[in-house]
């Protein structure tokens, strides 16, 4: 079983409650596979449109990134393959959890503290 989250998809205001109910989620469902992909603002879609008239905010790369933090240090999954590899992310990332926890933990600090580069906005794509 698969388990896929959308850093962001709470907007900046409900980015910790989506962050922690996305963990709960992934210990209540055990999966084998975690993976996150990052919400991209795409002209013409809804999201966009309620983006540019203020009633969505992105929330920012560390914030989006902090959500990450969340989830990979709250969800508790048996024995779950982790990748946030996808080009949509700003920081490529794998391990096993609880396995790898504080080593991917370690890897968003990191960045976090701008000791590790984000990916470049350009090569972020679908």
């Amino acid at each position: 079983q698969s388990l896929i989250f959308l850093l962001g998809a709470g907007g900046t205001e409900r980015s910790i409650e989506h962050a922690t109910a996305s963990a709960r989620l992934a210990t209540a469902m055990d999966p084998e596979f975690l993976s996150t992909l990052t919400l991209m603002l795409i002209p013409s879609t809804q999201i966009h449109r309620l983006a540019e008239s203020n009633h969505f905010q992105m929330p920012s790369v560390e914030v989006l990134l902090r959500e990450l933090r969340i989830i990979v240090a709250e969800a508790n999954p048996t024995d779950a393959i982790f990748r946030s590899n996808h080009a949509s992310n700003y920081l490529p990332i794998g391990g096993k959890l609880p396995r790898d926890r504080a080593a991917i933990l370690q890897q968003i600090d990191a960045a976090l503290s701008g000791d590790v580069p984000f990916r470049a906005e350009w090569s972020r794509g679908l």
